[in-house]
């Protein structure tokens, strides 16, 4: 499925809470494809076309790994997730994910934990990449990054043609040993090893963030009191992290709560969309106006109409022309291009 409004995509990932802001301006694209391999195992494919900031929390029951497909690095909780990269979300995780301009290309398996008692590999594989019991961890694991990419494409394809001989479950099965066995050839040949190390910036960053999300106003003493940092070792961090200004990302957080609001509203006319503007700190309508189209695309108007006919899908489809932007390679182009191109 493709999709001009994220709140709409990520509606389709079942059992994960999401917070998220958009930082780049211009229209959303994305896509979404799911294959459920019977119980207890799918493969999750998802694109998006700009910087964005994601909070997302992984349903408990199940471990998910991912790669990132795209050509611009992705942080994860502050490190950067690079070919030959993992990230291993254990349940009730919390991934905060910073998305360059250029966007980003995700391939995840989602395994239950039943599925993997049942291979008996548990303590003996996954905790290798994971060795404090942190909830998330980024490891290079070559093996295993290629058995995702490699495997999760498959099985997207395969879903896709639905041919007669098809056993999804046999398939998901199938799937979920063959990453096992990667992820212990990796650990056998001593290639797999967990990414530890956080710059400094992206602690300032985190911290920063943190405290922008709960300000009324924007004020750099209360940022330099939160990260104890200068004004400007916290503009250096968001100019080197995700390549914008506190004060740029301050407005947009508050552009995207006001579109949260015009979409949760779209069918309560007591609130106009002047009240919700200046409810989100914006007094001047037609600055309001002109900065939210810049930012998402379209007016708020258009938001609020928009809102009143959209319905949540039945549930994930697979897209028969389904096609990977990085089927040559994982340095392949990103499937959208970056704002202003």
């Amino acid at each position: 499925m493709e999709f001009d409004d994220f709140d709409a995509q990520s509606e389709l990932l079942n059992g994960h809470r999401q917070e998220y802001v958009k930082l780049s301006t211009g229209p959303f694209r994305g896509r979404l494809v799911s294959a459920v391999l019977g119980r207890g195992v799918s493969v999750h494919y998802e694109t998006v076309n700009c910087a964005m900031f994601q909070r997302v929390r992984c349903p408990e029951g199940q471990i998910e790994i991912g790669v990132s497909l795209g050509r611009a690095p992705v942080a994860v909780n502050g490190i950067e997730l690079r070919c030959n990269d993992v990230v291993v979300a254990r349940p009730g995780s919390q991934m905060e994910l910073d998305v360059p301009l250029e966007g980003a290309e995700f391939l995840v398996l989602a395994v239950e934990l039943p599925i993997l008692e049942s291979l008996d590999c548990m303590d003996s594989s996954l905790e290798l990449l994971d060795p404090h019991g942190r909830k998330t961890s980024v490891a290079r694991a070559a093996c295993l990054a290629s058995a995702i990419e490699t495997g999760g494409k498959a099985m997207l394809h395969t879903c896709a043609q639905e041919p007669a001989t098809w056993r999804p479950h046999d398939a998901g099965r199938a799937l979920a040993a063959e990453t096992v066995a990667a992820l212990e050839l990796d650990a056998s040949l001593g290639i797999a090893h967990e990414k530890k190390r956080v710059k400094r910036s992206a602690t300032v960053l985190a911290a920063a963030r943190d405290a922008l999300s709960v300000m009324d106003e924007f004020d750099y003493a209360t940022l330099s009191a939160a990260t104890g940092g200068s004004p400007r070792s916290i503009q250096l961090a968001f100019a080197e992290r995700i390549q914008t200004t506190p004060l740029r990302y301050f407005r947009a957080m508050r552009l995207q709560r006001a579109r949260k609001a015009l979409l949760a509203g779209a069918g309560d006319r007591s609130s106009t969309i002047g009240d919700i503007a200046a409810a989100h700190g914006f007094w001047n309508w037609s600055r309001f106006t002109q900065l939210y189209r810049r930012q998402f695309g379209e007016a708020p108007s258009e938001t609020r109409a928009r809102a009143k006919w959209r319905r949540r899908p039945a549930g994930a489809a697979l897209m028969g022309n389904l096609r990977f932007s990085g089927d040559s390679g994982r340095s392949g182009a990103a499937p959208f291009p970056p704002d202003g191109a």
